[in-house]
């Protein structure tokens, strides 16, 4: 069936291009897919290695929440820590804690080497998240792009039909109509 309609004299040439207009958008969705999963595995990569080589950097520590934690606007809440220095002494600072988390509860945060509070590394949900994000965007956009140029292509094509139709008409209307 397929092969009759390839050899059929009402097939246009621009039927050709069409349908390998659709199978070269197919094949390039896929591929597009394929990349944007290698990619997105290739950010969390890198994401889980940055987390790691902060972590190597830093130390946690239990502290405990020593003021009620107030919002900081971007995803936590803040609020004064103290806890003990390797020396024995109380130090007291800012960090970032839990939305739960009340006066007098326990909670881990992370110093520097010179025992400053440090932001700690980024958790892996941030990672598989921001890597699975960044992956569909990039498709998104790639997606995009093949399913506008598909469009382009096929208004050219469709533009073609309708110029050789009307050579056609030209030709064929006064035979149609007796007028010729």
């Amino acid at each position: 069936m397929a092969r009759a309609r390839r050899r059929s004299p009402l097939r246009r040439r621009s039927d050709r291009w069409r349908s390998a207009l659709v199978q070269v958008q197919a094949l390039g969705l896929v591929a597009v897919a394929v990349l944007c999963v290698l990619l997105g595995l290739s950010f969390y990569q890198q994401g889980r290695a940055d987390a790691l080589r902060t972590a190597q950097s830093l130390h946690p520590v239990q502290a405990r929440v020593a003021d009620r934690p107030y919002p900081s606007g971007v995803g936590g809440d803040l609020a004064q820590v103290s806890w003990t220095a390797p020396d024995g002494s109380t130090r007291q600072g800012v960090a970032g804690v839990p939305a739960a988390d009340h006066v007098g509860d326990q909670v881990q945060i992370w110093l520097d080497g010179s025992g400053n509070v440090a932001v700690g590394p980024t958790s892996t949900a941030n990672v598989v998240g921001t890597a699975v994000i960044s992956a569909l965007l990039v498709m998104a956009g790639a997606d995009a792009v093949l399913i506008s140029a598909g469009a382009v292509a096929r208004s050219r094509l469709n533009r073609m039909d309708q110029e050789a139709w009307a050579k056609e008409w030209l030709v064929y209307e006064p035979l149609w109509s007796r007028r010729g």
